[in-house]
């Protein structure tokens, strides 16, 4: 899965009685992103790097259309077939390489985050356009669910209703390590013949599997919305506004993948 998020987190946890740290919230990537700034530079807010989403977003959506607009559709036999641009590989190499740097490319992130959704953002437009054609009006209704519950959840960690706690982030940490290890053992399995079904297929596990995988990709949202208030109120570097921006569009892509993945699994069932 491209999207798939490791977003390491930023600033010192907050010490519950029991003394227990919060696993994703750490000092170690706090302190890389100090290293050599200037006391004079802490100007990071919350405000900018939701501003700075926005324009990661901005750029993703430009990038979608334009991915969208290479594959070419032709008629064979009365049925319409998508190819995709020639350069698509290539995009999905250096989507990659980008996404890896973002994750410690503290002082270039604007660059890396940018590159990112432009490249990411090209994938994008040219996978929703193969599901758009196989499923009338589905990437439609996976962008405004997306959007939809991107603002619930935010309006719940605005107002208290979702607090982020060691047992909140922990919980997530371990489901999305567990999934990662699914997906995993699935393609190993998978080079020798056997599949899993319900990964593929709209049977009601892989629909329950589905549904499990927008809650997980929805409760990582908080985790995001944590790490961007924390490093603000830390002091942290202008420069890691982008910081928090990218990890947010991660959460937010992963979210819309999978949320996509799942309409397409209740389509094909109803048919």
């Amino acid at each position: 899965m491209t999207v798939a998020k490791a977003n390491p987190a930023l600033g010192q946890p907050e010490v519950g009685q029991n003394g227990s740290d919060n696993p994703a919230l750490n000092e170690r990537a706090f302190q890389r992103g100090l290293e050599n700034v200037n006391v004079n530079d802490r100007g990071m807010t919350a405000v900018g790097a939701y501003l700075k989403a926005l324009i990661l977003l901005a750029v993703l959506v430009v990038a979608a259309g334009f991915g969208w607009s290479q594959v070419e559709i032709i008629s064979v036999a009365g049925r319409e077939i998508a190819i995709p641009p020639a350069w698509t590989w290539l995009a999905f190499l250096l989507t990659f390489i980008l996404g890896v740097a973002g994750v410690f490319a503290y002082r270039v992130i604007p660059l890396v985050a940018i590159g990112y959704a432009l490249c990411q953002g090209a994938l994008l437009g040219i996978s929703s356009r193969y599901f758009n054609l196989a499923f009338d009006g589905i990437v439609l209704q996976a962008v405004l669910t997306t959007v939809s519950v991107f603002g619930a959840t935010l309006l719940l960690y605005l107002f208290g209703v979702i607090k982020v706690s060691s047992r909140l982030v922990t919980g997530i940490v371990v489901a999305i390590g567990g999934l990662l290890m699914l997906y995993f053992v699935a393609w190993i399995f998978f080079l020798f013949g056997v599949r899993f079904r319900f990964l593929t297929e709209p049977t009601p596990l892989g629909i329950a599997f589905g549904l499990g995988v927008v809650l997980l990709a929805a409760l990582s949202l908080p985790l995001d919305f944590e790490f961007i208030r924390r490093a603000a109120a830390r002091g942290a570097p202008k420069f890691m506004e982008w910081y928090g921006a990218y990890g947010l569009m991660l959460s937010i892509i992963w979210m819309y993948v999978s949320i996509l993945r799942l309409l397409a699994l209740l389509r094909m069932r109803r048919r």
